[in-house]
């Protein structure tokens, strides 16, 4: 972010002050400010973002700049503070960075104390500029868990610790940021798991992280439906499940040759993707669960003009039993297949 970038908002209520501040600002290239003359009115402009906070720490009240910080911190706001005071003591000096302040500048210092507060501007730039938000940064990861079942595989938009907008790439969400007009400053850009285009990921052998399945449920020797098919994609997500995660694809065949859904979903009743994804989705809860879904990420890419579906899959925190014929099944990867194991040796897994 530049200079002219930076939205400002100033709060003073010496009017002879206030109007020397601006124009110093003004000359310092610094576009957008606004203007509160009293602590009350800074709380109500603080239902808008800011990146910068300009406060008197002493106004029509004597602990006005405080309350303007405790306004900042209890609405969890990204926004640095900067006080700027005649009343400077070291209390309030220490008070104020215990509360989050970014710099605090005496109006009584020697020298030219506006190209002090304008050095201090440009610090707090260069330093977000380089190292983001860290209260963000904070916040995604003690809630990394909870993110990754909403957000797996997304691109998220945090401002003031909460999860704004979303996309399936960087540069799209980039985009909708702009086009909301949303603060850059305060706002902080995370990808949420790490998934590898199928494109790439069909370049790779089999192994214990990754499995190919030609169909779901399209039976190629019998050139017809065949629900039993579905077990065998069904316990490779249940052994993922069971183990450290994995992807599994359908649509390609052991041999990396792309085979595609055109045969499932001719066998459904809309025939799209989204009635596979939901068909899929069913299948699973039916047999493993209701809250199993939440470790799944279900996407589709189109390679040589077919259709090919990958799941993700992430680790369970619990064990997950698989219904079958023979009735709940436990099933594990052993190298590049899934295979089910038997009371002991469930127990000596668990």
């Amino acid at each position: 972010m530049e200079t002219n970038d930076v939205h400002l908002l100033v709060v003073e209520d010496t009017p002879r002050f206030l109007n020397e501040l601006l124009e110093w600002l003004h000359d310092f290239q610094y576009q957008h400010i606004e203007i509160a003359t009293s602590a009350a009115q800074a709380q109500e402009k603080l239902a808008h973002p800011f990146d910068v906070i300009i406060a008197d720490m002493r106004m029509e009240q004597d602990d006005s700049g405080f309350a303007v910080m405790n306004e900042v911190k209890s609405r969890n706001l990204s926004s640095v503070v900067i006080i700027l005071t005649a009343n400077d003591t070291v209390i309030d000096c220490r008070n104020a960075f215990k509360l989050g302040a970014w710099d605090y500048i005496s109006k009584n210092m020697r020298g030219n104390v506006f190209e002090v507060l304008h050095e201090s501007i440009q610090e707090a730039i260069t330093y977000f500029n380089r190292w983001g938000n860290v209260q963000n940064d904070q916040w995604i990861e003690q809630n990394r868990g909870n993110l990754e079942q909403d957000y797996f595989g997304q691109y998220i938009a945090v401002i003031n610790q909460m999860v704004i907008d979303t996309a399936a790439t960087e540069v799209e969400l980039q985009k909708k940021i702009e086009e909301r007009k949303l603060r850059r400053f305060l706002t902080t850009i995370r990808k949420i798991g790490d998934l590898r285009p199928i494109t790439e990921l069909i370049t790779l052998p089999e192994s214990d992280r990754l499995e190919y399945k030609s169909t779901f449920q399209w039976d190629i020797n019998k050139n017809g439906k065949n629900e039993k098919l579905r077990f065998s994609v069904l316990k490779t997500i249940a052994a993922f499940l069971n183990g450290e995660g994995g992807t599994l694809i359908i649509g390609v065949e052991d041999n990396g040759a792309i085979y595609g859904l055109e045969k499932d979903l001719s066998i459904l009743s809309r025939g799209n993707l989204d009635q596979f994804e939901q068909t899929l989705v069913n299948i699973v809860c039916d047999k493993m669960g209701s809250n199993v879904p939440q470790f799944l990420k279900i996407r589709f890419e189109n390679i040589q003009g077919k259709d090919v579906c990958a799941i993700d899959v992430k680790k369970s925190p619990r064990p997950v039993f698989l219904k079958t014929d023979k009735g709940l099944e436990f099933f594990i990867r052993a190298g590049c297949t899934s295979r089910s194991l038997d009371i002991p040796e469930i127990y000596d897994y668990l």
